[in-house]
């Protein structure tokens, strides 16, 4: 795979788009991957489960939206 910015060899995948970058355009952002139950399956508190370092492409715009 080529990098979207500059065609060079791509080393990862953006987690929020998949599309390709090399190491140069490789960027990071907080990524929500999951959520877990705070106090068992009773509680419907939830605490998001969140990845600081996933790759990101630098090129989409991901929106966060708040669920209740």
């Amino acid at each position: 795979m080529k990098c979207i910015h500059c065609d060079e060899e791509a080393r990862a995948v953006c987690q929020f788009c998949g599309r390709a970058v090399c190491r140069e355009h490789l960027r990071e952002k907080p990524f929500v991957s999951g959520f877990s139950g705070k106090m068992g399956f009773w509680n419907m508190n939830q605490n998001a489960v969140v990845v600081d370092d996933a790759v990101w492409c630098g090129s989409c715009h991901p929106q966060y939206e708040t669920t209740s």
